[in-house]
């Protein structure tokens, strides 16, 4: 059965040109879509003027490098869940083939995606992606706002890996820290998310739908409603808890290691879902901006060492500290939801500016950026955490041990050797006086 299909009011599409990727999300009877970013046109082969697709046609491979880049950038609970078009409404039958490619592409991108659509901008006719087969759907647009529940939360990371490699163990390879990251996965899989400190069941929705009001609670969501009246958006703090249950196995195995990575610092993550979600898609949402967003400042910080010399993953002086891109957050014109850019170090709010307005089509000022939400671990931490290190200090401790206690021993044979001279010398001096 298909999705209604609710536009919030504020999206503009009517100044839509050419193509754009909706933003939006899933309820399990609504496909909601809040903004549009416009696909921008692809630069010329001369590295000239850029050039638009021919009216009426669709550049598919373009489009979805586009829904590619939004996603990296996109919080966890929302997804690029279509198309919007403003060509006419023929082209619903005359790029049929076209638009079936489109929706089965990004739903390779993005798996967790649900139905995805493609829609035609002025009359709000479109597709939507069954399985293989395509299907009639209309969009309309909602009376009222579309409004999320925000799960901010943080991770605090300290996971170590120890792997033998075949590949060059003296620079840091995408595959090396895949491993440190497949091991994080499997922990944070398992791990159990308490919603304001409160461990809730799977079933329960975090807060009354704002759609299908036959499954509203009475009274059971007061105090949450109160709160979003106040600060316009519903906030939910959430504490992940994990264990490495996963990755640890029943039989001790003794390897050999040329290669030892450690994941360490302090990630942020945020995550919208829309009112009436349930718990158990809520911890989802959680756990896939984590990972996705650890994946892909892997990848980008991975990309930029590709053909540089000093890429050497530990020298005479301990570990090389490298440091991935750290997140920033601004909010999606419109809307309650925040997106991120990644900056490498020494780059600035500002820096973000030009690649949002690329993708997304706005310019945020710098004092919406949020700059300042994590923390990259010091240089010092990781070094004084190195086996090595430890172990050499151990020696040399172990060594200054050894001195002190022999001098010890020293002082005390010492000490006796007096007092047996002592005493030996007052016996001798008692027997000359009674002679």
């Amino acid at each position: 059965m298909s999705r209604v299909c609710l536009l919030d009011p504020g999206i503009g599409l009517s100044g839509l040109k050419g193509s754009g990727v909706l933003i939006g999300s899933y309820l399990p009877s609504h496909v909601l879509g809040v903004y549009v970013a416009p696909t921008p046109a692809e630069e010329g082969e001369e590295g000239g003027e850029p050039v638009d697709a021919k009216a009426g046609d669709l550049d598919v491979p373009w489009m979805l490098e586009h829904a590619k880049q939004v996603l990296r950038m996109l919080p966890g609970g929302v997804h690029v869940i279509g198309f919007v078009s403003d060509c006419g409404a023929d082209i619903l039958t005359k790029s049929e083939s076209k638009i079936k490619k489109l929706l089965l592409g990004l739903r390779s991108l993005d798996p967790a995606a649900g139905e995805v659509v493609f829609l035609q901008a002025q009359g709000l006719k479109g597709r939507s992606l069954h399985g293989d087969q395509l299907k009639n759907m209309d969009a309309k647009m909602s009376e009222d706002r579309i409004e999320f529940v925000e799960l901010d939360t943080h991770v605090i990371l300290d996971v170590p890996i120890a792997f033998k490699c075949g590949l060059d163990s003296n620079k840091m390879l995408l595959s090396h820290a895949q491993q440190a990251l497949n091991k994080f996965e499997r922990s944070i899989k398992e791990s159990v998310c308490l919603f304001n400190s409160q461990l809730r069941s799977k079933d329960d929705i975090i807060c009354p739908p704002q759609f299908d009001t036959k499954k509203r609670g009475k009274g059971k969501h007061k105090d949450v409603e109160e709160e979003a009246e106040e600060s316009g958006t519903l906030k939910y703090s959430v504490i992940v808890l994990v264990k490495d249950d996963p990755n640890v196995s029943d039989d001790v195995v003794i390897e050999d290691n040329n290669i030892r990575i450690k994941l360490t610092g302090k990630l942020r993550s945020r995550s919208y879902v829309p009112h009436g979600t349930t718990i158990q898609l809520c911890r989802a949402a959680v756990v896939e901006d984590i990972t996705r967003s650890l994946r892909g400042r892997l990848q980008l910080h991975c990309d930029s060492l590709v053909g540089e010399e000093n890429e050497a993953g530990e020298d005479e002086a301990g570990p090389v500290v490298h440091e991935p891109p750290r997140r920033v957050f601004t909010r999606l014109p419109g809307t309650q939801v925040n997106i991120s850019d990644y900056l490498y170090p020494g780059e600035g709010g500002e820096d973000s500016i030009d690649s949002i307005k690329e993708i997304f089509g706005f310019s945020p000022t710098e004092e919406d950026i949020e700059d300042d939400l994590e923390i990259v671990a010091a240089a010092k931490d990781v070094r004084s955490s190195d086996p090595d290190s430890k172990s050499s200090a151990a020696k040399r401790q172990a060594g200054l041990g050894y001195i002190v206690a022999s001098l010890g021993v020293a002082a005390l044979s010492l000490g006796l050797a007096w007092y047996r001279y002592r005493s030996g010398v007052s016996e001798d001096d008692e027997v000359h006086d009674e002679l």
